[in-house]
């Protein structure tokens, strides 16, 4: 009997060790949570920085999507989902900063009932790849503040790559 309890022993130990052996190597290659469907894929990546929704402290954290979806034009989309809604009529001044670089402004268009702001092209996507780090601000409305986001885009050429084998295209 003592055998069979040693051996289970060793047996759960190994098992153990294996887990978190994956679960370390889940955390290495990124925050990055990838879906694909049919000439479709997403990843999403959700910011460093927590924003302050309404009144009430109610702390989410923006997510960061990057897409690609071979029945649209542009195929690569990047947005960015708040809980908030943003006001504006199409469009919203945001200011972007890669890595350390200087701060240069976009118009980036409302999406999803207006809690999420989006950018379409291989460019804007292709420039994530050349950062380490991502920082983004905009503003909820005339009253309502400012908005910040920043992403750690650790994994990003892989994610890119990944995300351009499901829908049947080129990185960008």
């Amino acid at each position: 009997m003592k055998r069979k309890h040693s051996s289970g022993i060793a047996a759960a130990t190994v098992l153990a060790a294996l887990v978190y052996a994956g679960m370390a190597n889940a955390q290495q290659a990124g925050r990055w949570k990838v879906s694909a469907g049919r000439d479709a894929a997403t990843a999403t990546l959700y910011s460093l920085n927590t924003l302050t929704a309404g009144t009430r402290t109610i702390d989410y954290h923006p997510a960061l999507v990057v897409s690609c979806e071979t029945r649209r034009f542009p195929v690569w989309r990047q947005a960015v989902v708040v809980r908030q809604t943003i006001a504006g009529d199409g469009g919203v001044g945001v200011s972007i900063r890669l890595d350390n670089g200087g701060a240069f402004k976009e118009q980036w268009a409302l999406a999803q009932k207006s809690r999420a702001l989006q950018t379409d092209g291989d460019e804007q996507v292709a420039r994530l790849s050349r950062a380490r780090r991502l920082h983004l601000t905009w503003r909820f409305g005339v009253f309502s503040g400012s908005g910040e986001a920043v992403f750690d885009l650790a994994g990003i050429r892989e994610t890119l790559a990944q995300l351009a084998q499901a829908c049947g295209t080129e990185v960008p």
